[in-house]
C-alpha cells in the first residue's frame, strides 16, 4: 500500500511538471538544447504515466504482470541505449570531451521511453496471459 501511495505522489508531482515543460519546449525556438529538454520531458512524462498506472491498478495481478513487462522493456532498452551512447563516443570520437553526455541525456532516456513502449505492446498483445480490461 505504501508503494502505491508513493507512486501516486510521484505521478501527481511529475505529471504537471512534464506538462509545463512540454508547453515551454513547444513554445520556444528550435535548437539543440530544446531537443534535449524535449527528450527529458518525454522521460519525465513516461515515469509519471508508469507511476500513475502502478498507483491506480497494481492491486490486480494481471496488471502487475503487465507493469512488470513494461518496466523490464524500459530498463533493458534504456540500459542498452545508455551504454551505446556513453561508450560509443569514447570509442569513435576520443577527442570529444562531452561524448558520454550523449548517453546520459539523449540515448538513455530515449531508450527507456522506447523500451517501455515496446514492453507495453509486448505485454498487451504477445504475453501468454491475457490482460483484463477492467
Amino acid at each position: 500500500m505504501m508503494r502505491r501511495i508513493l507512486a501516486a505522489v510521484v505521478a501527481v508531482v511529475l505529471g504537471p511538471l512534464a506538462l509545463w515543460m512540454s508547453i515551454h519546449v513547444a513554445s520556444s525556438a528550435f535548437n539543440a538544447l530544446n531537443v534535449v529538454f524535449g527528450i527529458l520531458v518525454s522521460l519525465i512524462a513516461t515515469v509519471a504515466i508508469l507511476c500513475g498506472w502502478f498507483a491506480l491498478s497494481s492491486h490486480r495481478p494481471a496488471s502487475r504482470r503487465h507493469i512488470r513487462v513494461t518496466m523490464r522493456g524500459g530498463f533493458i532498452g534504456g540500459g542498452i541505449a545508455f551504454v551505446a551512447g556513453f561508450i560509443g563516443p569514447v570509442i569513435f570520437q576520443p577527442e570529444a570531451n562531452q561524448g558520454p553526455l550523449l548517453g546520459i541525456f539523449v540515448t538513455g532516456p530515449l531508450g527507456f521511453v522506447l523500451g517501455a513502449m515496446i514492453g507495453w505492446f509486448y505485454g498487451r498483445f504477445r504475453h501468454e496471459t491475457p490482460i483484463e480490461s477492467a
